[in-house]
């Protein structure tokens, strides 16, 4: 396509639309689905977002063709911004067909290396064009292409400054989340003389999919403590075997998704 005048909107077009296309290729609920009898939530996910992600660049692009030079200039901003996720979207893609192979589609490919190549080749693909896509929209913003487009140094300074609270907010709340995602663990974090049979719960706020919980002793963290755990949606269990030791004092460690909580308690002495 070159870097001619029309490049940006070009770029965004066919990295808009190959986000749509092979974002459908992993949702699990269209009849293309590419991976068969896999059904993990995470796939989905990473479908159902490249899809979004295709719809909202469409948009971009058309308000793009019709927009005015600040329009265009705040546009090209944010692709900037929008293409790098898109490129690091691919890196935990990439690496689960390098851990796994083509072992995904085996069910219709006839060869396990074509499957491998296919998936490798869509998620290089996606990285390849939103990397051109910013790249171009880069050299629009220096005015080689278009001189209107040059951007000034004040919007820059604008878009930056913006771009910094927005990037603080999300890190702020991000950072709030984390410390007020649990609802309530049984017992509760620093009880002390706690009965040596007591089952240990956390109930979590929200739903998590994705979860584990380790439990050992403060003094001999690295000894597993035997016991039957279970886990929902919305929380986890630990039943002790035969019981917690006398007097100790117990380090809970329950994770769900990218979160992460620790609670201690003392346990009744003999």
């Amino acid at each position: 396509m070159g870097i001619g005048r029309h490049a940006p909107e070009n770029w965004m077009r066919v990295t808009g639309w190959s986000l749509f296309a092979i974002g459908t290729l992993f949702i699990p609920y269209v009849p293309w689905y590419i991976l068969g009898g896999i059904r993990e939530e995470e796939i989905g996910r990473w479908g159902f977002f490249a899809v979004i992600g295709g719809l909202v660049v469409g948009v971009c692009t058309r308000m793009y063709r019709l927009g005015s030079l600040p329009v265009k200039r705040g546009l090209l901003l944010l692709g900037i911004v929008g293409m790098a996720f898109v490129v690091l979207g691919q890196v935990p893609a990439l690496f689960s067909w390098l851990m796994y192979g083509g072992s995904f589609v085996r069910h219709w490919m006839p060869w396990e290396r074509i499957g491998f190549g296919l998936g490798m080749l869509l998620h290089i693909w996606l990285a390849v064009t939103a990397l051109m896509t910013a790249v171009v929209s880069g050299y629009a913003l220096t005015g080689r292409m278009e001189p209107e487009l040059r951007l000034r140094a004040r919007e820059g300074a604008i878009y930056f400054a913006l771009l910094a609270a927005v990037i603080g907010g999300w890190w702020g709340w991000d950072c709030y989340q984390s410390s007020h995602w649990i609802a309530q663990t049984v017992p509760a974090d620093g009880s002390l003389e706690v009965p040596r049979d007591s089952e240990v719960r956390v109930v979590w706020k929200g739903r998590h999919d994705s979860m584990g919980m380790r439990v050992r002793y403060a003094d001999s963290p690295d000894t597993p403590v035997p016991g039957e755990t279970a886990g929902s949606g919305g929380g986890m269990s630990y039943r002790p075997e035969g019981g917690f030791a006398p007097g100790a004092r117990v380090q809970i460690t329950v994770e769900a998704g990218r979160r992460t909580h620790t609670f201690t308690f003392t346990t009744a002495s003999e």
